[in-house]
């Protein structure tokens, strides 16, 4: 079972939030509870009402992280507050829209160029990075191959001295982040359906996650 006592869900008709308390009860064709513990997130591209967030042109089925209370203001979390903070998920990518890439995983700050998107790009997984505040986007491609349906299991995790670690399906790659040029941004997760064709576009994307969670510890050792 999937703890959602520390995240907030935006869906796709008129990129509504459904707060962190209302969450634990919520179910919709956005957000459907499965018998097996599972969530299916589902983000069609068009049809009545559906509309994306301030700052994008794309529909979301996506939670983002929040306190426990549901203060989702108060969430942001800096490098130095813990040695470790890591964002871990199992899933499978059911389908996607015509534009064939999806985001299921972040980290996002105050900018909107978010420091860490895990991106679904046809059949590769990208990790797209931004070393320092604002700056320019790097692309890795961490796992080639990638059939739709099948499990993915992922985890990112930074230090408190900008280490990046990020593991997908067992393949592992280290990336560094300037902590000094993200040192008064606060970061949050993001995880979900956040797919990357326009609103008013052709398909829809939807994704399962088994397994997902956020933590903030002393734990240096990443898996």
């Amino acid at each position: 079972m999937i703890d959602l006592s520390h995240w907030n869900l935006t869906i796709p008709a008129g990129a509504a939030i459904i707060q962190t308390r209302q969450l634990q009860t919520y179910e919709s064709k956005w957000f459907t509870r499965n018998a097996d513990g599972s969530i299916t997130f589902y983000a069609p591209s068009s049809g009545s009402g559906i509309g994306s967030t301030t700052n994008s042109i794309y529909p979301r089925s996506e939670l983002r992280e929040t306190l426990t209370n549901g203060n989702y203001k108060q969430a942001g979390w800096s490098l130095g507050s813990a040695r470790l903070h890591r964002l871990s998920a199992t899933l499978t990518v059911d389908f996607l829209a015509a534009s064939k890439k999806a985001i299921i995983g972040q980290f996002h700050g105050g900018s909107t160029k978010p420091p860490f998107k895990l991106q679904i790009t046809g059949n590769t997984i990208y990790v797209q990075y931004r070393p320092k505040y604002n700056g320019e986007e790097k692309k890795d491609p961490i796992l080639k191959g990638y059939k739709l349906g099948n499990r993915l299991a992922y985890s990112a995790a930074v230090s408190s001295d900008g280490e990046f670690t990020v593991m997908v399906n067992g393949e592992v790659r280290k990336y560094q982040f300037d902590v000094a040029s993200y040192r008064s941004d606060k970061w949050y997760a993001k995880a979900g359906m956040y797919s990357q064709e326009e609103i008013g576009g052709v398909g829809a994307g939807r994704a399962t996650f088994y397994m997902l969670s956020m933590t903030h510890g002393d734990r240096a050792e990443v898996p």
